[in-house]
């Protein structure tokens, strides 16, 4: 019998064509480690519902991310936010990485203070890979390697809660390098705290979290217990866009997965991203796309 309530790493798992071939090292509601080839190569397009942060440690990855193209060398890091669209994905012969797959909750809890730098870089600045010196790979390996052993390490049926908490520790302690790699990387310094960052980041996360993301920007302040006039004010303050930029964005983002990646009818996809009908969806597009729902997607 399928089940009905799938946790977000086997929803990403159930996204590929050869599901049986993905055998991620670790796996639980929140988190996926993987240190194979299968999980990346999925023909055609995928949009995982989980962020991927990955090492490439050997050889060269070519892709797209939402329709812009990236290439990822060796000993560097790649980072794919949470809804991307990933395609057009090749890799040399010698690719090797390691990848840890994350829900958003999950990122904001081992982040915690550090969720700013996170969206500041990924989010808002858009920045995907990063160079990594060899004392950043050197630890990296080693954190790896722990994290390894911890999965490895036999014990008892009551150690396990013990090695769950010792996993995520060292998880934390690598998620936090990475924000100060990346904040490196960019020549920033550690960041003031900008103005109600964290209702910033609580936007973020609950429009990333929407299957139904074109909606006004009074709903969504009334999630976040505030007025419109003041969320648009915080998102403006801490990204530079109003938060009318933000949900067309992702809005976007999910119409040109939809039509470019999926054989939904324009009218299913209509309905499914939330919209009155089928004549204002294709105005919608045509407004912000430059053509029709059909022919978009036939340019794919």
């Amino acid at each position: 019998m399928e089940r009905k309530n799938l946790t977000e790493a086997e929803k990403l798992i159930s996204m590929t064509e050869t599901p049986d071939m993905v055998s991620p090292d670790y796996l639980d509601d929140d988190l996926m480690i993987i240190d194979n080839i299968k999980i990346l190569g999925v023909p055609g397009g995928i949009r995982p519902n989980m962020n991927i942060i990955a090492i490439c440690m050997r050889g060269k990855l070519q892709s797209t991310m939402n329709g812009e193209p990236i290439v990822v060398r060796e000993r560097q890091v790649f980072v794919c936010p949470a809804e991307t669209t990933i395609g057009e994905l090749m890799v040399s012969p010698d690719f090797e990485y390691v990848a840890l797959c994350i829900t958003s909750r999950a990122l904001q809890l081992f982040l915690r203070g550090y969720i700013s730098v996170w969206n500041e870089i990924v989010y808002v600045q858009k920045q995907r890979q990063f160079e990594m010196t060899e004392l950043d790979l050197r630890f990296y390996e080693k954190i790896y390697d722990l994290i390894r052993l911890c999965l490895e390490y036999p014990g008892e049926e009551a150690d396990r809660g013990y090695r769950r908490e010792v996993l995520q520790g060292f998880l934390s302690a690598s998620l936090v390098g990475l924000c100060n790699l990346l904040q490196r990387h960019t020549e920033l310094e550690v960041p003031a705290p900008k103005q109600n960052i964290s209702l910033f980041n609580q936007f973020l996360d609950l429009l990333q979290r929407q299957q139904v993301k074109h909606r006004s920007v009074e709903h969504y302040a009334s999630q976040l217990c505030i007025s419109p006039k003041y969320l648009t004010m915080i998102c403006k303050k801490n990204s530079g866009k109003t938060a009318n930029d933000w949900i067309r964005e992702y809005t976007l983002a999910d119409i040109t997965y939809e039509l470019r990646n999926t054989t939904r009818s324009v009218k299913e996809i209509s309905n499914r991203l939330g919209f009155p009908n089928t004549s204002f969806f294709g105005k919608y597009v045509r407004d912000h796309l430059g053509c029709t729902p059909l022919e978009y997607r036939g340019q794919g």
